[in-house]
């Protein structure tokens, strides 16, 4: 009895060993972050690159950039929080059907931000006015680190919400992804 319940007792432990797997080691986006025209589908208005600094360390997610504010140019340290909870940071981006004005620019923006798989999303809304009609727009930044961890890319996408009034003559389609490529210039 004892000999045959021997062997069982290893295939059982070994059925269990080889049914777990690692955890997959979430990457870490830290560094000092320059733009990639070559890895982007779009061109930087900018005149010099534009450089991201990330400190990352899980579920925190800070990013430096500079933004421009009306011609201003300023850094903003955006902070993120991967486990969900949702986080609130100055606006840098909204949408407005007046050119050059701040008159809809909220001050905030919230977001949620979340792993899936082996990339950072992070979900905003954005609502605007034209007219009568007012739209919401998800806005929706993927981060992936390339395997050699040299190169980030952020897919953003727009996914329209809604539109209060389907009879307006706004429309308002999901966008392109836009894909923003950017090399490791430091760890």
């Amino acid at each position: 009895m004892k000999a045959s319940l021997l062997p069982i007792c290893l295939v059982a432990c070994l059925a269990l060993c080889v049914g777990q797997s690692p955890k997959t080691a979430k990457p870490d986006l830290s560094g000092t972050w320059e733009f990639d025209a070559a890895k982007s589908n779009f061109k930087s208005k900018q005149k010099s690159p534009e450089q991201i600094k990330i400190s990352h360390h899980d579920p925190e997610l800070i990013i430096r950039r500079k933004v421009n504010i009306n011609g201003v140019s300023e850094e903003r340290d955006l902070t993120y929080y991967t486990d969900g909870r949702g986080e609130r940071n100055p606006t840098t981006t909204w949408m407005t059907t007046n050119q050059g004005s701040d008159l809809y620019r909220p001050p905030e923006t919230t977001s949620k931000t979340t792993w899936s798989k082996d990339k950072i999303v992070t979900r905003s809304v954005s609502g605007f006015h034209a007219g009568t009609a007012i739209a919401e727009i998800e806005i929706i930044d993927e981060f992936r680190l390339s395997s050699d961890g040299k190169t980030l890319t952020d897919t953003r996408r727009t996914v329209r919400k809604s539109n209060v009034n389907p009879n307006a003559a706004l429309v308002v389609e999901s966008g392109a992804d836009f894909k923003t490529g950017y090399k490791l210039i430091s760890k």
